[in-house]
């Protein structure tokens, strides 16, 4: 049985995309954590999103972005999709990096009051995930549709 490219792309998007829906689960659920003061559980949640949320980048999204940018044409600015997908791209990898860099943080720290003074950084990195993600579903709806 032979998969074609169209089918695999559906099905490594989809793939993406549950496991996107799984990180959107599991941030709601440090936020209830954090809410309930268990920070202990709040880092588990918030560590298990950033580690899946980087599955989906290094197994799915990296090999994907050449399919917008291929083909040494220039890149047509004008197209939706084209700045649906450096947006994307560029607050998702912010996302990422910020998340890493709260995770590892939180991981080497002795205490905990050290993780309140970095709210700030995690509601931007929140907001940033928020965005990305909004235009990643965008994205997926316009390549399965077209």
């Amino acid at each position: 049985m032979r998969i074609l490219v169209s089918e695999f792309v559906l099905i490594a998007s989809t793939a993406s995309l549950i496991i996107e829906l799984v990180v959107f689960g599991l941030l709601s659920f440090g936020y209830y954590f954090k809410r309930n003061k268990k920070y202990r559980q709040h880092g588990i949640a918030m560590t298990t999103a950033v580690v899946l949320h980087l599955v989906t980048i290094f197994a799915w999204m990296t090999g994907s972005v050449p399919s917008y940018f291929g083909g040494g044409a220039p890149i047509d600015y004008s197209n939706p999709l084209i700045l649906a997908m450096l947006l994307h791209l560029v607050m998702g990898a912010i996302a990422a990096a910020s998340g890493v860099w709260l995770i590892g943080a939180w991981h080497l720290q002795t205490d905990i009051q050290r993780c309140f003074a970095r709210k700030r950084i995690m509601l931007t990195t929140i907001t940033l995930w928020s965005i990305a993600f909004a235009l990643g579903v965008f994205l997926y709806v316009a390549v399965i549709t077209s």
